[in-house]
């Protein structure tokens, strides 16, 4: 079963590394053709402004940086000679390798809509750091927990004597209900229904 789960992970990370390969070929060799080509149509510039220059660089490096750490850490590497050889990490896993993907997802959005749509599509790419930061903070957060715990521990309930009370209220009621009528009970509650007039005054007594 280990062998089996071993290959299905190097099988589907090599299919991600190819797919990650020619993502960043075809969308960084699209982008300026299409900037050239709207430039022609439209009155928009083929060079975008230094802001958005700078976000290209940076995003385009941390997609490029991140493709290089995937392929270090995806891929089998054999160990020291007589060893079992080292399976890859599995790159549609959580956390950090979850956050790499984001990454380079959104540089691609941000680089081919921009060429499109306009350079306002790089304030996409805020997202990525808000969901890092999300994420670090759910892994955090336990932590943070057991020295806050006013802040960041479970929330308790506003007035748990009440609450208490309440649940112990609806106990008790459910007890009652769920004992059985005594004897005397079923008689008196037999001659009600067929009419007997010594059962009826005495439950019109009762009421007064």
């Amino acid at each position: 079963m280990a062998n089996a789960s071993s290959k299905r992970i190097a099988s589907a990370n090599e299919t991600a590394l190819k797919n990650l390969e020619l993502g960043l070929l075809i969308v960084n060799l699209l982008s300026p053709i299409i900037r050239f080509l709207l430039s022609l149509i439209t009155s928009r510039t083929f060079f975008p402004r230094k802001l958005v220059i700078f976000l290209h660089i940076l995003f385009i490096g941390g997609s490029i940086f991140t493709w290089r750490w995937f392929k270090t850490i995806g891929k089998p590497s054999a160990g020291q000679p007589g060893k079992q050889v080292r399976v890859g990490e599995d790159l549609g896993g959580k956390g950090v390798i979850e956050l790499g993907w984001d990454l380079i997802y959104m540089t691609w959005i941000c680089t081919l809509g921009s060429a499109i749509l306009g350079d306002w599509v790089w304030w996409l790419s805020l997202l990525v750091p808000a969901f890092g930061a999300y994420k670090l903070f759910s892994t955090i957060r336990p932590i943070l927990a057991m020295f806050l715990p006013g802040l960041f521990g479970p929330k308790s309930p506003r007035n748990p004597q009440a609450q208490a009370g309440n649940q112990a209220g609806a106990q008790e009621q459910a007890e009652q209900n769920d004992k059985p009528e005594s004897k005397r009970q079923a008689k008196l509650k037999a001659r009600m229904e067929k009419g007997d007039k010594r059962v009826q005054q005495v439950q019109v007594q009762r009421n007064r």
